[in-house]
């Protein structure tokens, strides 16, 4: 039994050092591309609902994405100080949040509300517009998806949605538009539970895209 603990250790370990190398690594590769940028970009900052994602240029505008795999809204205030710092643009979308509810170590919807206002207060302190997105629903009974606590997800909505209200940010209501959509829809939107089909990340693309432009129209008007 000895044995059997200690190699289920080794491979924990194991596993937490790949996470953190994928982690460094994918952190280096997004801060050389927004170096490699001359123009102005959006800044689309989140975990790997964001990363699996493309998004094309918009209003003029190429967009970064900046989406780490794992990302914690809790943990990713360096890295976004880091993002901002190397980028120069009119506005960031934070879309981060279901991996706060993953796993043994679920963070309370009031200590998720405190990390995320840190990063949203961050943004709007660089002197750029604010974009919130609420985080999709999962779809229960898919694989993945067993490794999160469901309740916590629509709780951390709701402080999604009061901290973009209380600090004037645009908030794109993607759980609310994605639980319409997928009515009827008997695959669903999601490939596992937790991450966007095709159909589904192209209504979170349009979702969020419309809220980017109601933010800078907004920021124009005298």
């Amino acid at each position: 039994m000895r044995e059997i603990s200690s190699n289920v250790d080794t491979l924990n370990t194991v596993m937490r050092d790949l996470g953190g190398l994928y982690y460094r690594t994918r952190s280096a590769i997004i801060l050389t591309q927004i170096n490699s940028q001359v123009d102005d970009v959006f800044v689309v900052f989140g975990d790997s609902i964001v990363e699996q994602m493309y998004y094309p240029a918009t209003l003029g505008h190429n967009v970064v994405n900046t989406g780490i795999s794992g990302a914690k809204a809790l943990e990713s205030l360096p890295f976004l100080e880091k993002v901002l710092a190397a980028s120069r643009g009119p506005l960031v979308v934070l879309s981060i949040g279901a991996n706060d509810a993953f796993g043994a170590s679920v963070a309370s919807p009031e200590r998720f509300a405190e990390g995320y206002a840190a990063l949203a207060k961050a943004v709007l302190d660089s002197g750029r517009a604010l974009v919130v997105a609420t985080l999709p629903p999962m779809e229960p009974g898919k694989f993945e998806a067993e490794n999160f606590h469901h309740a916590s997800i629509p709780a951390y909505n709701e402080r999604i949605r009061e901290i973009g209200r209380r600090l004037g940010a645009q908030v794109a209501d993607v759980s609310a538009v994605l639980e319409g959509w997928r009515k009827g829809r008997p695959q669903g939107a999601t490939v596992d539970g937790v991450h966007l089909n095709a159909q589904a990340a192209t209504v979170w693309r349009d979702t969020v895209y419309a809220a980017v432009k109601n933010a800078l129209e907004a920021g124009q008007k005298p």
